[in-house]
C-alpha cells in the first residue's frame, strides 16, 4: 500500500472486489488462490456452504501431542504431501513462482564486488569485536561512529545476496545487512513493485519449509487464542501484522473442528487488519483476503476480512470503522521485530479500548537494539546453514525476511531504543498469562520432529521462546487487560 493513497488523518477501509460466484467449486485446500491477483482491496464476507465438509479426524483426548502436531501440519491438505508449510496452498497458484514473472531482473554475480574469501567458517576475533562495537555504538545513539566502523570494515563484509559457492559466516552476513541499511547504497537499486509480493511470499514459504520458527509461532499462538477464547461464538481478531495471513488457518481449522464435535452452529469470525501507511502492497492484502475468505468458506465458517489504515504518528484515535460488537470476543495479534510493524503506545491504547480477551505477542527480538538484532539474524542464518538449506533459500530469507527487519531498526538509528514489547504491555496495564502445558508440549513435540538438533524451547517470564544454541529466535506470550 503506497503512502500516497493513504490519508493519515482520515483512516480508511480498503474496498475489495466481489469474487466471481460463477466459477467452479472451490478445491479443498488452505489459502488456495485460483483467480488472478488484483490490486483492489477492502472487505468481504463469506457465508457457509449448505453442505459443510466432513469433520476432520480429531487428535486423541489423552494428549498425544505427536498426533496433534500431525493434525496441524497436515490438517489443511486433502492428502499427505512432502511440504508441510502453512504457506504451500498459496504457493500452489504460482503467485510466488519467480518464473511467472519472466521480466523480473535477476542478480548478476559479475556486478557484485566479491570480498576476499575467509579461511574458515569463523571470522577473526578482531573483526567480530569491531562489529559488536559498531552495534553497541548504534544502540547508544552514536550512529555516526557506528557508520564509520562499518565503512572501514566494508571490504571485509560480503555482498548480498552471496553468489552460489561463496558462503560466508552467518555473523558477517548479518553485519552486511546492517551495513547495507546504514551506509549509502553502492550496489543495485531497490524499488518496491508488485513483483516484490511473490518474491516476499516465496521467501516466507522457504523459511517455513527450512526452519521450525514459523510453525512454532503459529502453533503456540493458536493455542494461546484457544485457551483464552473458549467457546465464544462471535470472534473478532485484530491483527497489527497480518502479512499473508498464514497464522490464522490453524485457528480457523480448530474452531471448525470444535463446533462440529459440539454439533452446534459454526462460530462467526472477523479479521480486521490494521495497516500502517506504506507497510504492505495492496496486492499482498488482496491475496490475504482472498485466501482466508476461500478457506473459511470451505470450512463452513461465516467470515469477514477488513483492512483499515492506521497511522499512530498522526492520530491517537482508533481508526474509523474499528469497533467491536457487545457479543464479540476480541483477540489481538501483535508482533515486534517482524520488519513490517513496530508497536507503539498508541497501538496499545487502541487495543485497551476494545477490551480484548487476549493479546498474543510474537517477538522476534529485532527491535531491542542492533546488538540483539545481529545475534538474532546470525543465529537464524546459522540454523539454516546447519539444516542444509540451499543457497537459494538462504538468499531469499536474507533479502525478504531479515533485510526488512534490519532496515526498520536502522531507520530509527540514533534514537533512543524503544522499551521491550513486554515492558510496554506491562506499563499499559496488561497482565501476562501463563503459557499452557498444551502449548509447551506441542512445541517440544515439534522440535523432536525437526532434523536439526540445535533448537530448544525455554519457558521464561510467562513467554515461550524458541532458541537456536544460545540465541533466542522468537518468543510468544499472551496478555489480558
Amino acid at each position: 500500500m503506497s503512502s500516497s493513497s493513504c490519508h493519515p488523518h482520515n483512516p480508511t477501509t480498503l474496498p475489495l472486489p466481489e469474487p466471481d460466484s460463477s466459477k467452479s467449486p472451490e478445491p479443498t485446500s488452505v489459502l488456495y488462490n485460483r483467480s488472478s491477483p488484483s490490486t483492489s482491496l477492502g472487505s468481504f464476507s463469506s457465508k457457509p456452504p449448505e453442505d459443510p465438509p466432513p469433520p476432520p479426524i480429531a487428535a486423541d483426548d489423552d494428549c498425544d501431542w505427536d498426533a496433534v502436531v500431525d493434525m496441524h501440519m497436515h490438517m489443511l491438505a486433502p492428502a499427505p504431501a512432502p511440504d508441510s508449510s502453512f504457506l504451500r496452498w498459496i504457493m500452489d497458484t504460482g503467485y510466488a513462482d519467480a518464473d511467472t514473472f519472466p521480466d523480473h531482473p535477476s542478480f548478476d554475480s559479475d556486478l557484485l564486488q566479491l570480498p576476499m574469501p575467509m579461511p574458515s567458517d569463523h571470522p577473526p576475533q578482531p573483526l567480530v569485536d569491531d562489529l559488536l562495537d559498531a552495534a553497541r555504538l548504534l544502540d547508544a545513539g552514536d550512529s555516526t561512529s557506528a557508520r564509520e566502523i562499518l565503512a572501514r570494515l566494508n571490504h571485509r563484509l560480503p555482498s548480498l545476496p552471496s553468489p552460489p559457492g561463496h558462503a560466508h559466516p552467518p555473523l558477517l552476513r548479518a553485519a552486511a545487512l546492517l551495513r547495507d541499511a546504514l551506509l549509502p547504497p553502492t550496489a543495485l537499486p531497490v524499488s518496491s513493485t508488485p513483483l516484490d509480493v511473490p518474491l516476499k511470499l516465496a521467501a516466507h514459504k522457504a523459511l517455513a519449509d527450512a526452519s521450525p520458527t514459523v510453525q512454532f509461532t503459529t502453533f503456540t499462538s493458536t493455542q494461546a487464542f484457544l485457551d483464552a477464547l473458549g467457546s465464544a461464538r462471535r470472534l473478532h481478531l485484530l491483527d497489527f501484522d497480518v502479512g499473508f495471513g498464514a497464522h490464522w488457518p490453524p485457528l480457523m481449522q480448530e474452531l471448525a473442528h470444535h463446533w462440529r464435535r459440539a454439533a452446534g452452529p459454526p462460530p462467526n469470525l472477523k479479521v480486521t487488519a490494521l495497516v500502517s501507511p506504506g507497510s504492505s502492497h495492496p496486492l499482498e492484502l488482496h491475496l490475504t483476503n482472498e485466501s482466508l475468505t476461500r478457506f473459511a468458506a470451505e470450512l463452513g465458517i461465516p467470515f469477514e476480512f477488513t483492512a483499515l489504515v492506521f497511522d499512530p504518528l498522526s492520530s491517537a484515535s482508533p481508526p474509523l470503522g474499528l469497533s467491536a460488537a457487545p457479543d464479540e470476543a476480541v483477540a489481538v495479534h501483535l508482533t515486534a521485530g517482524s520488519g513490517t510493524f513496530s508497536p507503539a503506545p498508541a497501538h496499545l491504547r487502541v487495543v485497551k479500548e476494545l477490551r480484548p480477551a487476549v493479546v498474543v505477542c510474537v517477538d522476534h527480538g529485532c527491535e531491542r537494539g542492533a546488538l540483539n538484532l545481529l545475534r538474532s539474524c546470525a543465529a537464524l542464518l546459522e540454523s539454516l546453514d546447519a539444516a542444509g538449506a540451499s543457497p537459494d533459500v538462504v538468499s531469499k530469507v536474507e533479502q525478504f525476511v531479515l533485510r526488512p527487519r534490519v532496515e526498520r531498526l536502522a531507520v530509527g538509528g540514533g534514537d533512543k531504543l524503544p522499551p521491550p514489547l513486554q515492558s510496554m504491555l506491562a506499563s499499559a496495564g496488561f497482565a501476562a498469562l501463563q503459557v499452557s502445558n498444551a502449548a509447551e508440549a506441542q512445541a517440544e513435540c515439534l522440535l523432536r520432529r525437526t532434523a536439526s538438533h540445535g533448537f530448544h524451547v525455554e519457558k521464561r517470564q510467562a513467554a515461550l521462546a524458541l532458541w537456536w544454541q544460545r540465541s533466542e529466535l522468537v518468543s510468544v506470550s499472551a496478555w489480558r487487560c
